[in-house]
């Protein structure tokens, strides 16, 4: 059986090009390294001890990087899979096939440039890290990865749900937590957690069921 491999990308957030890396089994056991020819920004990949894949993606509005947990199944064999800027709920990376990843690529400067549209921004730099205010800054984004890691496993394994049954879900930050919500319908369902150890009690969930 040949071995299994996939594509992963970002945006650069220094240069602005998309860099496209493949990616195989050999990131389960070692560490590797995406880095843009600009030598402006990297993606890391590390494997865990509990056999997750960590994520440090640079974010191409707040010119940091994020951080992101997943599971090998969806580092190698999702066709498509997204990962967001907490903060602007704006995609940051993909992980995929080609193809699907340049669609969802479009789809982002599309929505990048709606931002900047609304905000009468003339390019990437007036909406980057000067423009954020105090109450966009999380302190503790390592709640927004765990709870991320259980919805989305949940999400591979069909155990999330809402009225409209669409499967098309994301997450983001609300009073006291983080909140799930379907993109279509509207339905949500609240974590309660301030701190990661109140986040890690989410960790034996077998099902989210949005309303």
């Amino acid at each position: 059986m040949a071995p299994k491999h996939n594509h992963i990308a970002f945006r650069c957030p220094e240069c602005g090009d998309l860099i496209l890396g493949l990616v195989g089994e050999s990131a389960l056991s070692l560490n590797m390294r995406l880095k843009c020819t600009c030598g402006g920004s990297a993606l890391d990949i590390t494997p865990t001890t509990d056999k997750k894949i960590k994520l440090s993606v640079p974010c191409v509005l707040c010119k940091d990087n994020h951080t992101y947990t997943i599971s090998p199944s969806i580092l190698l064999e999702r066709d498509i899979f997204k990962l967001n800027c907490p903060y602007a709920n704006v995609d940051i990376a993909y992980v995929g096939d080609s193809d699907s990843i340049s669609a969802a690529a479009d789809e982002t400067v599309k929505k990048l440039s709606e931002m900047m549209s609304s905000l009468g921004a003339e390019s990437l730099e007036d909406i980057q890290p000067q423009e954020m205010s105090a109450d966009e800054i999380v302190p503790d984004a390592q709640v927004y990865d765990v709870i991320r890691f259980i919805v989305k496993d949940l999400e591979a394994e069909g155990e999330v749900d809402c009225p409209c049954h669409s499967g098309s879900y994301d997450l983001r930050y609300a009073p006291g937590g983080i909140q799930v919500y379907c993109t279509d319908c509207g339905a949500t369902y609240n974590f309660s957690c301030e701190t990661v150890s109140m986040a890690e009690e989410y960790l034996t969930m077998s099902k989210i069921e949005l309303k």
